[in-house]
């Protein structure tokens, strides 16, 4: 312990020591004393230069203290440093840049539109007698007809048979009709009473299979005095059907088409 406060107090002496020998001189007032001799006058309109008085004034700069130096140099940084914080500010919207780098939603697409519903075909196939209507109906099932599709509707209709009768209309009584028939047949028109339909009473005078054949015969009786007679045509009641094709798609109009022109060319299809 001993040896260790003789160590310190040693280190002491020895700092003093040269602390006292690293003092400056004592200031001697004699040196700096100068001669008259050279002494030298300037002139009254002596000026001093330019350039020397420059470097004059830059001296003392020259010889500022470091501190001042470090001190200048410490607040250009500080300056720096309080410039930089705001021009770093916007950094904070980075978010915001992040979110424009998300890939833009999906624009919705849009219901695609309902087709419009295809139109469908109704037709009538008319004037279809027994026979045709049996033909007909053999080809329908290629058309695949659903349902409610095909309608049928028949009716009795009077045809034309091409022949034309003529009749001559009963008399008041039928002995004068019986009278009547007697002296036709003396002038030589053959004739009978009809007795068994809805021309009861009624003398038949033929029926011929053109009209203008009967019109002759009207002719001759009018010129032998009966002016009364009548050329009829003779129809027959016939079952004619109607089928009425409902709500047809394309395909199903085309065959439908196809089977009219097939069976009955002069028996045109019409809408309905």
């Amino acid at each position: 312990m001993k040896w260790l406060v003789a160590l310190v107090v040693v280190l002491n002496l020895v700092v003093a020591m040269y602390g006292s020998l690293k003092q400056r001189p004592p200031l001697d007032v004699h040196a700096q004393e100068v001669s008259p001799g050279q002494v030298k006058l300037l002139p009254a309109n002596w000026k001093p230069d330019a350039s020397a008085s420059k470097e004059q004034a830059s001296a003392p700069a020259a010889s500022a203290p470091a501190a001042q130096a470090l001190h200048e140099s410490k607040t250009a940084a500080s300056a720096a440093k309080a410039e930089a914080k705001p021009a770093g500010k916007p950094e904070a919207s980075k978010p915001a840049a992040k979110a424009l780098d998300k890939p833009a939603a999906k624009p919705q697409e849009k219901p695609a539109q309902d087709k419009k519903p295809e139109a469908l075909a109704c037709y009538r196939w008319s004037g279809l007698n027994d026979g045709l209507l049996s033909r007909v109906k053999g080809g329908v099932p290629q058309l695949k007809l659903k349902s409610g599709q095909l309608q049928e509707e028949s009716k009795e209709e009077n045809k034309g048979s091409g022949r034309f009768w003529v009749y001559y209309p009963p008399l008041a009584t039928q002995s004068e009709t019986k009278t009547l028939s007697a002296e036709l047949k003396d002038k030589g028109f053959d004739n009978y009473i009809v007795s068994n339909d809805e021309f009861k009473g009624n003398l038949s005078l033929g029926l011929f299979g053109k009209e203008d054949a009967a019109k002759t015969l009207v002719a001759r009786l009018k010129a032998a005095g009966y002016d009364k007679a009548v050329v009829k045509s003779k129809d027959q009641p016939a079952k004619m059907t109607t089928l009425t094709f409902k709500d047809l798609d394309a395909a199903q109009a085309e065959h439908l088409k196809a089977l009219q022109k097939r069976l009955t060319p002069g028996i045109a299809l019409k809408g309905c």
